[in-house]
């Protein structure tokens, strides 16, 4: 393999590894600042929801660091943390977003006002920062969305996971 390939992978598992570190980190924060202010006036049935919410963005910051001294555990921690990330929904229940993406957010959407229709729709900001939406306030729309950042993520993992297992030939797998 040429020195330029390489250099262009170890490229894109710094960027991606970057993106879980800032986008954990600074979604971290606001979340237990959040927390901190609200803690006690958390709904009962949303605590599972906001356990999850802490759980990946911790999870964010754990395979950020392994993915930058390329450790597997970077690799396949990776993989859970962006599917966390990679549909968000708002309903009449429940709105659930969680966007730890770093400084860039990219959607594709699908909204059904509540006067009818159907809206495709998309969303760039590129000065955003780590998001996470849950509330069970009553919504009017229902909106379905695909974060494009952890989908493109989640592409690339499955690409470098397929690199990083063993293709069964050799010894002891059978063939």
């Amino acid at each position: 393999m040429t020195k330029a390939v390489k250099d262009d992978r170890a490229g894109l598992r710094t960027l991606v590894a970057l993106i879980e570190i800032q986008g954990g980190l600074v979604g971290l924060w606001a979340f237990l600042r959040d927390l901190a202010q609200t803690g006690f006036a958390v709904p009962l049935t949303l605590l599972p929801g906001v356990l999850f919410i802490g759980l990946v963005l911790v999870a964010s910051v754990v395979a950020g660091v392994a993915l930058w001294q390329d450790h597997r555990l970077g690799t396949t921690l990776s993989v859970p943390v962006q599917l966390a990330q990679v549909i968000w929904f708002v309903s009449a229940d429940l709105t659930f977003r969680l966007s730890a993406s770093g400084w860039l957010l990219a959607d594709l959407f699908l909204r059904a006002p509540s006067e009818g229709g159907l809206v495709l729709g998309w969303q760039f900001d590129a000065a955003r920062k780590s998001s996470y939406a849950l509330s069970l306030a009553p919504r009017e729309d229902f909106t379905l969305g695909l974060n494009l950042i952890a989908l493109a993520i989640l592409i690339w993992l499955g690409f470098r996971l397929r690199r990083l297992l063993p293709l069964g030939r050799g010894p002891g797998t059978g063939r």
